[in-house]
């Protein structure tokens, strides 16, 4: 989105076809966020053009933003739902930015 005239510059449908509901995070030009799929990927963005540079499953649905600090990302995954077990996030995860 454009900050001067809140124009949409562009948009990108979860590739895992399930929902984007936490906050996205901004590092160096990356765009970091996570999906409600069951096994959580995250995504690493190019803010410019859209394009994804890596994803990576932590195993969990992604509810919260991420932190930056010292050039590295954190998330946490949520937890994971369904008919027979429920289990809550117990695992932090972190990349470098570069």
């Amino acid at each position: 989105m454009d900050v001067k005239s809140s124009e949409i510059l562009w948009s990108i449908v979860d590739p895992s076809n399930s929902r984007v509901s936490s906050p996205v995070t901004i590092a160096n030009g990356v765009l970091f966020v996570g999906s409600t799929y069951k096994q959580g990927p995250i995504y690493a963005i190019d803010a410019k053009n859209e394009s994804i540079l890596w994803s990576y499953e932590i195993g969990a649905t992604v509810y919260d933003g991420m932190s930056v600090s010292n050039g590295c990302i954190y998330v946490g995954n949520g937890y994971k739902v369904n008919v027979r077990t429920y289990s809550s996030g117990t695992s932090l995860f972190a990349f470098c930015v570069t």
